[in-house]
């Protein structure tokens, strides 16, 4: 019977996910992550089998997390459009919080690595597609509720929030002004409505 590992994983790859988005894949060295989670590089291969691997997990982690705190954003407003704009906002203070330094982690990867790392690439790809899921609901809900005309389709809006949403997550790495930011958002919700 295999021995236990003895680390919190979940805890492991937050440390790792700061010096991905950080360094990005590439820069980050085995040194880099044993030294910012106090792995040795044998326990690191052991778990995770390579920095690949690693940096699937840190995806897979982080974008479980971001899709968790959309769900939380959209089921906290009052209507369908609301909850949109509330989370349209929230990035826009993630934005402004992080100062742009370091952009999206999945937008970073997906930049650097998808042409040469067709599995990353399709990861990223299923990972944007629940995002796109949950705002298609959240626009067939809002059709529904007359907040949206009725002739609106919520699968090809739902593709214009993803885009422009990864849009202000490329613009932010040129630390935008609250200014930029919120009138792509207003442009944004300004053609959702019609």
């Amino acid at each position: 019977m295999p021995r236990p590992p003895g680390f919190e994983r979940s805890e492991v790859l937050q440390k790792a996910t700061r010096v991905f988005w950080q360094r990005g894949y590439g820069a980050t060295s085995i040194n880099d992550l044993v030294a910012a989670t106090g792995l040795q590089p044998g326990s690191i291969y052991a778990a995770f089998g390579s920095k690949k691997n690693m940096f699937l997990e840190v995806v897979d982690q982080y974008n479980g997390q971001f899709l968790g705190n959309v769900r939380a954003k959209l089921q906290g407003s009052p209507s369908s459009l609301a909850a949109i704009r509330a989370f349209f906002d929230a990035m826009v203070a993630d934005t402004l919080r992080e100062n742009g330094v370091h952009g999206c982690l999945m937008v970073n990867a997906l930049l650097e690595m998808s042409q040469h790392e067709p599995d990353l690439a399709e990861r990223l790809c299923r990972h944007s597609e629940k995002l796109r899921q949950v705002l298609a609901q959240e626009l067939d809900k809002a059709r529904d509720g007359g907040e949206i005309p009725a002739s609106s389709d919520p699968e090809t809006l739902s593709v214009f929030l993803v885009n422009n949403l990864w849009g202000m997550r490329v613009m932010c790495r040129n630390s935008p002004s609250r200014t930029s930011l919120q009138a792509v958002v207003d442009s944004v919700m300004k053609a959702l409505a019609g």
